[in-house]
């Protein structure tokens, strides 16, 4: 999450990386970032063959919210995405319905697991 922010920082403010020194310190801190998610998944104990409840926050749902949630605080902050990455970009919202979809179905299954 914290390179997802950091990426789209760059992109809306590329002012933020101040020169060769500033962006080499940006391309540490997502490389830092990185090895520590690959240790942390590596380190977790994980039950295989085995469905559990994924809770919200663990979900597409979450991280797709959370990327737009980004995405809104940069552009009222006076960002603008070098990408052309917006609010109003259809293939963002079609990520949106695809994950709340999958999350919906999701619950709906394991509640008749349940039963």
């Amino acid at each position: 999450m914290i390179v997802i922010a950091i990426g789209l920082a760059i992109d809306y403010f590329p002012a933020l990386t101040g020169g060769i020194v500033g962006r080499n310190m940006i391309f540490a801190l997502i490389f830092l970032c990185f090895i520590g998610a690959v240790i942390a998944e590596i380190l977790l104990p994980r039950k295989e063959n085995q469905k559990v409840n994924v809770p919200l926050f663990e979900h597409d749902l979450f991280f797709i919210m959370y990327v737009i949630t980004l995405i809104a605080l940069y552009t009222l902050l006076g960002g603008q995405s070098q990408i052309g990455l917006a609010i109003t970009h259809p293939v963002l919202w079609i990520f949106v319905v695809y994950a709340f979809l999958k999350w919906n179905l999701e619950r709906k299954q394991l509640k008749r697991e349940n039963e």
